[in-house]
């Protein structure tokens, strides 16, 4: 693939998740995440209360991409592994030797063993044979049926339970490979009347025209090309740093992250699908920002990982990006305005010719591949002005900074 081609899609994923979460309210975590796990081909797990829209989120998202095959099982009511793979059984004649017949049944694999993305709810209370199976369709290699291994066309394995397994039980070999970890919080108060919202234009039909997909040969692509995205040693000694000072800080015990090689390795597939979703071809500090997802084992180590990676991060192109975010929040001028509310377009343009100055001071701070960020993020805001006076003209306008 074309990096002019991968950059596209980049905007495309940009377009997609924004909205996304103007459909699911609080939930950028989710949608990141589960992106990462497509890109990557990496498992996901997502900690939270029932209630929060994890389910929700993840499978608006697989609705996003023409032809995918979402699955989501809640893994309590899942006995056996017949139950979580095959679709149907059937019984066939079968010829022997002596020239008599004898009676076989035959399985059609479905369910799990055909989705594109996989969402194993409450994946903790999971039997021990069903969880044997869930190990292997996460390590991507495909399941074990009839005494050998079938391929499946999983992209995405992702889990949520509102509890960790036991540190001390069996579950350890699961958990290790959970490589993307976030903790979804109840919405607040504000987010929770941004819902409300939501949820009437829904059913009400507001919420636009034809939306953006991406097409399962897109996904593919994406997962072709990251190894292909550059690593520079710069990065690699940043990492070490930062898991040197987390082993050696005393608030935590890190020292099972310094041991697991295994996910060391991983960080960097994660850092190159969250560069690739930004359309660059090179790992740089903005994609530190994902070491929040893969360097925690408990929820009271969060706040270290983030006081540890947070001075590493802060570059042009990532201040360029809280930005675009703040300004396509939803329920602000410019998501309003997109939707048809005449009485917010003048302070929308307002907002994104403002946001578009302090973007181009951003881009003269910036170096090579975060200029072709930042480049990126301003063709957004450009496409997003026409979009805004073109709701009230009825037609794409083009805006005279």
């Amino acid at each position: 693939m074309s990096n002019d081609k991968a950059k596209l899609l980049a905007l495309k994923a940009r377009e997609i998740t924004n909205d996304l979460l103007a459909r699911n309210i609080g939930r950028e975590k989710i949608v990141r995440a589960s992106l990462l796990a497509l890109i990557s081909g990496r498992p996901a797990f997502f900690l939270g209360s029932p209630g929060i829209n994890k389910t929700g989120t993840v499978q608006d998202l697989a609705r996003r991409i023409d032809g995918a095959i979402f699955y989501d099982a809640l893994m309590p009511t899942v006995v056996s592994v017949e139950q979580l793979l095959v679709e149907s059984t059937s019984i066939e004649e079968v010829p022997t030797d002596g020239g008599g017949k004898e009676i076989r049944t035959k399985d059609t694999l479905g369910r799990a063993a055909s989705a594109h993305i996989l969402f194993a709810d409450e994946i903790w209370k999971a039997e021990a044979r069903v969880l044997q199976t869930l190990l292997d369709l996460s390590k991507g290699d495909g399941v074990r049926h009839d005494g050998q291994m079938v391929e499946t066309p999983l992209m995405a394995f992702i889990a949520a339970s509102n509890e960790l397994p036991d540190p001390e039980g069996n579950l350890g070999a699961m958990w290790s490979r959970m490589t993307l970890r976030a903790v979804i919080e109840p919405l607040t108060a504000s987010q929770k009347k941004a819902l409300v919202t939501a949820r009437m234009k829904r059913d009400r039909g507001e919420e636009g025209g034809k939306k953006e997909k991406f097409s399962l040969e897109e996904i593919k692509s994406l997962r072709d090309i990251r190894p292909f995205v550059e690593v520079p040693d710069e990065i690699v000694d940043i990492v070490l740093a930062i898991y040197r000072e987390l082993r050696d800080d005393e608030s935590e015990d890190f020292e099972w992250l310094w041991s697991d090689d295994r996910r060391f390795g991983r960080v960097f597939d994660i850092m190159q699908a969250n560069a690739l979703l930004d359309g660059r071809d090179k790992v740089g500090k903005s994609d530190l920002s994902v070491l929040e997802f893969l360097l925690w084992d408990t929820p009271e180590q969060i706040p270290v990982v983030k006081a540890k990676v947070a001075p590493y991060t802060r570059t042009p192109l990532s201040d360029a990006q809280e930005v675009v975010a703040a300004l396509f929040a939803p329920e602000g001028a410019v998501e309003l305005a997109s939707a048809g509310n005449r009485e917010k377009v003048l302070e929308a343009i307002s907002q994104i010719e403002e946001a578009e100055k302090e973007l181009e001071r951003l881009k003269g701070d910036a170096d090579g591949d975060e200029v072709s960020g930042i480049d990126n993020l301003l063709a957004e805001l450009s496409e997003r002005k026409q979009e805004v006076v073109g709701k009230i003209l009825g037609t794409k306008f083009n805006v005279k900074k």
